[in-house]
């Protein structure tokens, strides 16, 4: 399960984020550095992102205080996709259940008519 709980417009905020810090921080696909936004204290999302966990406020000498994206932050869209793989697996292997004991029902109800049938 997530380790967080984030909203759909939180969610969004923080994959835009995400893809920024992919798009201006990544070398063939390897992050070199994590990027620091601007803290916006009249921001009420990246309040949001912030209390939650997705987001931490850390001091930087040049800029003041910034927000940077935590572990949780960066683990959020793995562990919501496998969280959902999950899910999609348990109900296939339930459908597939059902309906193996339902072919298994209808060779029973088969073999039961043709052994009624001859040997009686």
């Amino acid at each position: 399960m997530a380790s967080i709980e984030l909203n759909i417009l939180q969610e969004r905020e923080l994959g835009r984020l995400l893809d920024y810090e992919r798009a201006t921080c990544t070398v063939d696909g390897e992050l070199v550095y994590r990027c620091a936004f601007p803290l916006r204290p009249d921001d009420d999302l990246q309040r949001e992102l912030i209390k939650r966990g997705a987001l931490a406020k850390r001091p930087d000498e040049r800029r003041g205080t910034v927000v940077a994206i935590t572990t949780d932050g960066y683990s959020y869209f793995p562990a919501k996709r496998k969280e959902q793989e999950e899910r999609n697996r348990d109900k296939h292997h339930d459908t597939r259940l059902v309906g193996l004991s339902a072919c298994f029902a209808a060779a029973c109800v088969i073999i039961g008519f043709l052994l009624g049938r001859f040997v009686g």
